[in-house]
């Protein structure tokens, strides 16, 4: 019964809010993430222990506490940019995408076996994975099941209303493998841990696990892996940088490839989150409790 109610409040948010200018979206958007800081006490304890594993010790805990609230006003901006997807242009999705680096993907592309694109949750990942889309370029995702079935169909399709593909991940990746020798782009999240396969490792100097699953995956098909991350800005358009690929290395020693590999895609993520970690918006603890 609540799943059921879960979607039907999401159904006539995406209705309405989806309709409203961006002006006014944004407005509400901002307002209900306040008033969401105080009504969402688990969350904002997850935001402010993941917010304070970024920004130390030395930060204090009115500090942190200000960066989490900032956090949720970004996650229901997040929202409404999801419920506006169904209902704007892909020109007017380009219009909001301030891409630097695409030299970087083009170069990645021309080797001929796709490109991996590893990213963290910065920003907004919903809108800003259709970027790829826009220039013409296939792509495609893992995306978590949710429940009920009736709102992860609903969510899928206005994420999938632009061209980008989703694949849910309880399902065969084999797709992945097929898009890239296909010569298509996968977009792929590093910060959480959500996949069968993982690997312990020390992340803004605190060991958890994080998939490995990008750096299996370039290892396997010989794809370039890809950084690329996305900020909002007070606009509330996007800044996207796509970096050049990380120079993997291959000796044989496939696990010891692998966690050289992690070293890099942490090293990658580390430097964007700390810029941003109020944008850092991950609604589980990435670090076990002490």
């Amino acid at each position: 019964m609540r799943g059921f109610f879960t979607f039907v409040a999401y159904r006539i948010l995406g209705g309405l809010a989806g309709r409203l200018p961006a002006k006014a979206g944004y407005w509400l958007a901002s307002q209900m993430g306040w008033l969401f800081y105080h009504l969402s006490p688990r969350l904002r304890l997850t935001l402010e222990d993941n917010i304070r594993h970024v920004v130390g010790p030395g930060v204090d805990d009115e500090q942190v506490d200000a960066l989490v609230r900032q956090a949720c006003v970004h996650i229901l901006k997040g929202h409404y940019d999801l419920f506006r997807l169904g209902h704007i242009t892909s020109q007017e999705i380009g219009e909001r995408l301030h891409v630097e680096g695409w030299e970087n993907l083009d170069g990645a592309l021309e080797l001929g076996k796709g490109a991996i694109i590893f990213s963290a949750h910065l920003g907004n990942v919903d809108l800003v994975m259709q970027f790829a889309t826009l220039r013409g370029i296939r792509a495609v995702a893992p995306v978590q099941r949710i429940e009920p079935e009736r709102l992860f169909q609903y969510t899928l399709g206005l994420r999938t209303s632009h061209g980008i593909r989703l694949l849910p991940n309880d399902g065969p990746m084999i797709g992945l493998v097929r898009a890239l020798k296909g010569g298509d782009v996968i977009g792929l999240a590093a910060d959480r841990d959500v996949a069968d396969s993982s690997v312990e490792i020390d992340f803004f100097g605190v060991p958890t696990h994080l998939p490995d699953g990008p750096v299996r995956l370039a290892l396997r098909t010989g794809a370039p892996l890809v950084p690329a991350f996305a900020i909002r800005l007070p606009d509330n358009s996007f800044q996207v940088v796509i970096e050049p690929p990380l120079d993997l290395r291959r000796t044989g020693d496939r696990e010891a490839d692998v966690r050289a590999g992690m070293r890099l895609v942490v090293a990658a993520m580390e430097q964007r989150i700390v810029q941003h970690p109020e944008q850092w918006l991950v609604a589980q603890r990435i670090w076990p409790e002490a």
